[in-house]
């Protein structure tokens, strides 16, 4: 489908939400982000990939993730059916270091509005 103007700022929203929820620990809200059946690759990071959302709350309770998150730069584009892609960049603050990503999103429209329901992170 071709995004609106009105899907990519709710889907900027969602990237957002992304971060605030990671860096407050609020891993219990992350199915306002996530589809059920959501893909995460953290694998550029030495996590494993995981399928669903207990297995991606599971993975991002451990230790050695980011602990700010800011994401920029979004790009929305035309997915499939009742999807969007997405590509955006990611900042984050490991060990008193910053680190430069990219997330390559996949997101749905759900009942409750768009949710990420893949993402690999990838470093460039």
């Amino acid at each position: 489908m071709r995004p609106t103007p009105e899907d990519t700022v709710q889907i900027a929203r969602v990237l957002a939400l992304w971060g605030h929820l990671m860096d407050d620990r609020e891993l219990g809200r992350l199915g306002e982000v996530l589809t059920e059946d959501a893909e995460w690759d953290g694998s550029v990071f030495g996590f494993a990939p995981v399928v669903g959302l207990e297995a991606i709350t599971s993975v991002l309770s451990a230790d050695g993730h980011a602990s700010a998150h800011h994401t920029t730069n979004v790009v929305v584009s035309e997915g499939p059916g009742d999807e969007a892609r997405v590509r955006s960049k990611a900042l984050g603050l490991v060990g008193g270091t910053v680190v430069s990503a990219v997330y390559a999103d996949e997101l749905r429209r759900t009942a409750d509005g768009w949710r990420i329901s893949k993402r690999v992170i990838q470093v460039k």
